[in-house]
């Protein structure tokens, strides 16, 4: 079975079978079920850690324009927690090695977008001047 998102109402990860052996999703070619919200709270917690959720919260607004409370990001948080994704330490929060794998894949896939965006521009940009 999938590990539980904050979209389906997880936040706990289910017990392994004895002597069962857990396989990174990269091995498989799988990616990460990740919200965006997660990605961006990956992303914050790559930057600076430990982070408590309150400056989570704050560089989430920040970065969105518009005000983020605490405990709007408590479920993801939650969620990541359960899939090993971040590791507290008191009231604060740390990516994880494992967080940081499920991270990796879509932050190549994000400057890969915008590389091509701002590559197909400057083409767009070079044609309206007869170049």
């Amino acid at each position: 079975t999938m590990p539980p998102t904050s979209r389906n109402g997880g936040g706990t990860t289910p017990p392994s079978a004895p002597g069962a052996t857990v396989i990174p999703l990269c091995a498989v070619g799988a990616l990460a079920d990740m919200s965006m919200v997660e990605f961006c709270l990956g992303m914050a917690l790559s930057r600076r850690a430990p982070q408590s959720g309150g400056e989570l919260a704050a560089e989430l607004s920040a970065w969105f324009d518009r005000p983020v409370r605490s405990r709007a990001i408590k479920a993801p948080l939650e969620a990541m927690l359960g899939r090993g994704w971040v590791a507290p330490d008191a009231e604060t929060y740390t990516l994880s090695e494992a967080g940081t794998a499920a991270l990796t894949p879509f932050t190549h896939a994000l400057v890969r977008m915008l590389d091509l965006a701002v590559f197909m521009s400057l083409i767009k940009e070079f044609e309206r001047s007869g170049s």
